[in-house]
């Protein structure tokens, strides 16, 4: 495993949220939501300069990246443990366009997590206009390499666990 980022990668990081805090007796636990920040690249934009509607699932597949390795187990340590995460469900919701050379905002956190499989949500926003654009909600199953499901890591569940809660989406989490 290596040490959590703080700094310093190609993109700005940062880390909001602090795991199973609570507000008030019998609220639910706030998430650790991770974010990060990135400015659309003109590739990924369309002729008017607005970003690509798929290009949002990139940057959910970067983000969890992200937040994996913000808590000290990258994916490729996931990978080296024999297998992997596959997506077995999928949601997201359009609200208002990015454009070219904005700053945009990726918010990202666990929503749910049991043995086999968990449940990440995103949010992701346009800093330069202050609208949300996009959230989403997507399912993963640890899967090995043959394509079996297995269960997670007891260390990767371990970690995950005590982060899990609610995040800011709107969107009703998957089951």
């Amino acid at each position: 495993m290596t040490k959590p980022i703080t700094e310093g990668s190609h993109l700005e990081n940062t880390a909001a949220g602090q795991g199973r805090s609570l507000t008030q007796p019998g609220d639910p636990p706030r998430p650790f939501i991770y974010e990060l920040f990135l400015r659309p690249r003109y590739a990924e934009t369309d002729a008017q300069g607005v970003v690509y509607h798929a290009n949002y699932l990139v940057w959910f597949e970067v983000a969890r990246g992200e937040f994996c390795r913000a808590l000290g187990y990258p994916y490729s340590h996931i990978e080296q443990e024999g297998y992997g995460f596959m997506v077995t469900d999928l949601s997201i919701k359009y609200y208002s366009p990015a454009f070219y050379d904005n700053e945009i905002g990726i918010k990202v956190w666990c929503e749910k997590i049991g043995r086999v499989s968990c449940v990440f949500g995103y949010q992701i926003y346009n800093k330069t206009t202050g609208k949300i654009c996009v959230e989403g909600m997507s399912k993963h199953a640890a899967v090995s390499r043959e394509g079996k499901l297995v269960r997670f890591s007891q260390a990767l569940y371990d970690i995950i666990a005590p982060l899990v809660g609610r995040g800011p989406s709107r969107l009703a989490p998957l089951s």
